[in-house]
């Protein structure tokens, strides 16, 4: 069995699709390993998730740099805002990370409380 597969029977497609029903303000969303690899998403037709996916890992890998150097902790969460949008990587335990994109006018505090109970839950089923 795959990943994906792996994923999918955990219910991870089904929480990371109740996640983007709950929070409109959210365009995407994706669960992925640590490594980028695409084990669930939501999104409109046509839009790239397994980049989404590589993307946040790799958000969040880069964030883990930095604040170790930094502060000598790991992040929990990174966000990257942009003139057309957010992406928000958060840690989803050890071992995957959920990635969510939104509008630029989407304050990232209106659906920081959601992503962080889904990236909880994530962990939980992994």
């Amino acid at each position: 069995m795959d990943a994906m597969s792996a994923a999918n029977e955990g219910g991870l497609a089904a929480r990371v699709h109740r996640l983007r029903a709950d929070q409109p303000a959210l365009l995407a969303a994706a669960a992925a390993t640590r490594a980028g690899l695409l084990l669930a998403a939501d999104a409109p037709e046509g839009a790239d998730t397994e980049t989404l996916a590589a993307l946040g890992a790799d958000l969040l890998v880069e964030a883990d740099a930095a604040a170790r150097a930094l502060t000598g902790g790991e992040p929990r969460e990174a966000t990257v805002r942009g003139p057309g949008g957010h992406v928000i990587a958060l840690a989803a335990g050890e071992s995957a990370v959920l990635v969510a994109l939104t509008d630029a006018l989407t304050p990232s505090s209106s659906v920081l409380p959601d992503l962080r109970d889904a990236a909880q839950e994530i962990a939980e089923r992994l």
